[in-house]
């Protein structure tokens, strides 16, 4: 006879209590469906998260907004007025221009910190902002100065929060600061990592009118460090002299000049300029940025620095090579891009993984190839079999697959000549294009490759 009891019931409730708070909030409020054992489990979760978008639509009229804000807030007030834990490990609210309701805010924020919070994400930025132009967007909320007092803190996310850099001096504990929509000098990035001496990851997203950044503290803890479209005065400099334990670099917006030291740590490298609105003679200045991360295994790249690379004074390659073994390029697989993907294939001797994510790309009008060339022969004819294809390149992958002539052309190569190669995983776009492409007829092209020729024995191609 079978068993059908429910073995999760059997557990003590402070250990399924522990179990929910590992799923995401809405994940673990979804579990009150399951039976009447589960209906309230979900509100005894330490891992709390409150985000408007979960009620309102930004595209709905104002008057429906309007409601459907007062909604939200009331619903939060209300499962915060039942919550019964002694203490919650993290808390996220997410409420766009909080105006008349920063009484409200302000006391759900001190229910957190009453609950002894570690992790505090406040973000108060408007999602209609456009997120690749930051503006001066004045701050829609001050941080309330219990906050500051709070020096438990582990992980805290400001977004559109008006900050107090000198009263960081209380967070000692902190390891996980994120910023972002708000002006930024670089005094006040000097403060933070001055007073937070245990930081090990800093995001900066969306940020204005910095001069420039800079580190170079031989003590610094960091691990991971992200600048996202972020806005500088003039020309951005992005200068980082020492940080020993530095490990992952994220790197989105603008070209900025990059001058990179002592990174003997860094395992993985982040690069996209695909904010730029022209295609600039900056090819010596990226290939540099190469050179100062010689230690990455693992480096992504997007469609501007595949078309802008090839015209440094080493359009072939890197002179030296790079450590790469997993390299992913963000890219429409234009021909504007194919001597850039030839000059990393070619600088990357050691690789073991090629990602490609196939995605709308930036394509210049005024693209200079280093070299004329013909697109369609490109990968046909006159070959060249870099190392990487002949001895180490294993596995390759193609996300948003819909059967181009270039994808073809591309996967072409990499089957009928990648001697080592192990597994090609295509993974069709779900998309429609504008020639009434659908998913069937991305899956018929991709089915046409496995007729292919393989160099490699060991080759198997999944389509997903």
């Amino acid at each position: 006879m079978a068993d059908n009891r429910d073995l999760f019931m059997e557990l003590p409730k402070c250990l399924l209590h522990i179990i929910i708070s590992f799923l995401p909030f809405k994940e673990a409020a979804r579990t009150s469906i399951l039976s009447k054992l589960w209906l309230n489990l979900w509100r005894a979760t330490r891992n709390i998260e409150f985000d408007e978008s979960f009620f309102v639509n930004p595209e709905e009229f104002d008057a429906t907004k309007v409601m459907k804000r007062r909604v939200f807030i009331d619903f939060v007030q209300q499962w915060i007025g039942n919550y019964c834990e002694p203490c919650i490990d993290r808390f996220a609210l997410a409420f766009s221009n909080p105006g008349q309701f920063v009484a409200d805010i302000e006391n759900f924020i001190a229910f957190a910190i009453a609950k002894n919070v570690k992790g505090l994400s406040l973000d108060f930025s408007d999602p209609t902002w456009m997120e690749d132009d930051p503006k001066s967007h004045e701050s829609l909320f001050d941080l309330p100065s219990h906050v500051y007092e709070h020096g438990v803190l582990e992980s805290l996310k400001l977004f559109s929060c008006k900050i107090d850099r000198s009263a960081f001096k209380n967070f000692s504990l902190l390891k996980d600061l994120s910023v972002g929509w708000i002006e930024l000098e670089e005094k006040s990035i000097k403060a933070l990592l001055q007073y937070c001496p245990l930081l090990e990851s800093l995001s900066l997203t969306k940020c204005w009118n910095l001069e420039h950044f800079s580190v170079s503290e031989p003590s610094l803890l960091l691990r991971k460090l992200v600048i996202d479209k972020c806005s500088f005065q003039d020309h951005g400099w992005i200068y980082i002299h020492i940080a020993p334990r530095l490990r992952f670099f994220k790197y989105s917006g603008r070209v900025a000049s990059f001058d990179l030291d002592y990174l003997c740590c860094l395992e993985e490298a982040d690069l996209d300029f695909g904010l730029e609105p022209s295609f600039k003679d900056v090819g010596d200045l990226l290939y540099n940025l190469l050179f100062d991360l010689f230690s990455v295994t693992i480096l992504t790249v997007c469609s501007f620095m595949l078309q802008v690379i090839p015209n440094s004074e080493q359009p072939y390659g890197t002179e030296c090579p790079l450590n790469v073994r997993h390299l992913t390029l963000k890219t429409a697989l234009h021909s504007h891009e194919f001597y850039g993907i030839a000059f990393f294939l070619n600088s990357c001797p050691l690789l073991q993984t090629l990602t490609i994510e196939l995605c709308p790309a930036r394509v210049f009008l005024d693209y200079e190839p280093p070299f004329e060339f013909s697109p369609v022969n490109f990968w046909t004819k006159n070959l060249i079999v870099y190392k990487c294809i002949r001895r180490t390149l294993k596995t390759a992958e193609v996300k948003g697959f819909k059967g181009t002539v270039n994808e073809f052309l591309v996967l072409q190569y990499l089957i009928c000549l990648g001697r080592a190669m192990e597994r090609l995983n295509l993974y069709i776009s779900r998309e429609t294009d504008d020639n009434e492409g659908n998913v069937e007829i991305y899956r018929a092209r991709a089915q046409m490759l496995l007729q292919l020729k393989k160099a490699s024995k060991k080759l198997q191609i999944s389509i997903y």
